[in-house]
């Protein structure tokens, strides 16, 4: 599993992908990716997708972007709610 400190980088990826995303587009557009570079930077959703708690994956990882999606915790506060602490 990866550690709480490369999740939370992660999380801060995330994040400026979600900012930078809505600055070029108005809103968040998903991009697959074969899309060029920014599409290439999506990536980052499935590795953090796949070192999230079991409970989690449920639901189609909908409980795992609640949590990624809540921007009033840090990144780091995040985290450790992804990994069920």
């Amino acid at each position: 599993m990866i550690s709480v400190k490369d999740m939370a980088g992660l999380v801060y990826v995330y994040d400026a992908y979600i900012t930078i995303n809505k600055t070029l587009f108005g809103d968040t557009v998903l991009l697959g990716f074969n899309e060029g570079n920014f599409g290439a930077t999506s990536r980052i959703f499935n590795v953090i997708e796949r070192n999230v708690i079991e409970e989690l994956k449920k639901d189609d990882y909908k409980k795992t972007w609640d949590i990624l999606d809540d921007f009033s915790l840090k990144p780091e506060e995040r985290v450790k709610k992804l990994f069920g602490e």
